[in-house]
């Protein structure tokens, strides 16, 4: 088939899935149907064809990653609810200080945006970045960049974010690699969106009008520093030691307890099913009063209907 011919297919496609989901504004599991068969018929495919590729690529991602997926965006809700990401924020800007207060942000959102998704941690996060700007009289820009960019650097690399864990299903790669490749790939993109941060809001000084209440210290209605970062931290961990014992060189040995018991619960769907019981129980011990949390009406049916 012509290079030409398929670069144009890709180009047509993907304005056809910017105009539907931006202008039409359709839900983006139509638009991406649409769009797929709108490549397929482009580049002069049959309509069986079509139909065939499109559901094996489904059910193939489906089957390899979606309970991945989905307690992952469950994970990500319970600590988006319970007010570890504001415990996250705290932690790393008490270490930072005030005059690193843009890095400190740039910091929370590479940690926070792993198990949230970026734009609900950026609204929960905006307050903060606001009274920042106004106690340090940097430029809320600075704050605001270096926030979304450090929010934005995890959230479409390192897994278990559900986007970056779909792709490392369908490309068939080693997880606890993606993650390990993908962290390092992060840094330098979170450090130069510091950096520019830094040099818009030189460029483009301004303070907020108003002041949005954020409490820096943790209250009884946030967790505290470990069970904040322990239920991304700890799952990840487990996937990056899976990959270490499952090496061709086997550093730890060969069937032994350890090297067993690291490839199972260093699986993606048990390592994330750890962190999601660390997560509930955090959850339950700040909310005892929700009875409702696990239902379909509760936390985990609204993050089950994004994960789908």
């Amino acid at each position: 088939m012509n290079a030409g011919l398929i670069i144009f297919a890709i180009l047509f496609s993907i304005a056809v899935l910017i105009y539907l989901t931006v202008k039409v504004k359709l839900h983006p599991f139509f638009a991406l149907t649409i769009a797929a068969f709108t490549f397929g018929i482009t580049t002069g495919q049959r309509i069986p064809d079509i139909i065939a590729a499109f559901s094996g690529g489904l059910g193939g991602t489906i089957s390899s990653i979606g309970v991945v997926i989905a307690i992952g965006t469950v994970l990500g809700s319970l600590l988006e609810k319970s007010g570890a990401a504001e415990t996250m924020a705290s932690t790393i800007l008490r270490i930072t200080g005030p005059k690193k207060a843009a890095l400190g942000l740039a910091v929370t959102g590479y940690f926070v945006s792993i198990p949230v998704f970026c734009d609900s941690a950026f609204v929960i996060l905006s307050p903060l970045a606001r009274r920042l700007s106004l106690d340090t009289k940097t430029s809320m820009a600075t704050m605001a960049i270096a926030l979304g960019m450090g929010l934005h650097a995890t959230h479409m690399l390192v897994p278990p974010t559900p986007g970056p864990l779909a792709v490392t299903g369908i490309l068939g790669a080693e997880i606890g690699l993606v993650i390990i490749l993908s962290m390092l790939v992060s840094m330098p993109v979170t450090l130069v969106g510091y950096y520019f941060a830094i040099y818009f809001g030189r460029k483009y000084y301004f303070l907020p009008e108003t002041l949005e209440e954020y409490h820096e210290d943790i209250s009884e209605k946030q967790p505290g520093t470990l069970a904040a970062f322990l239920p991304i931290l700890l799952p990840i961990f487990l996937m990056l030691f899976n990959t270490i014992a499952s090496l061709e060189s086997a550093p730890l040995g060969r069937d032994n307890f350890l090297t067993s018991f690291l490839q199972a619960v260093g699986q993606p769907v048990t390592a994330l099913l750890i962190g999601l019981l660390i997560a509930f129980f955090t959850y339950r011990s700040i909310f005892p009063e929700d009875k409702e949390v696990w239902t379909f009406d509760g936390t985990f049916g609204e993050a089950l209907k994004i994960a789908g």
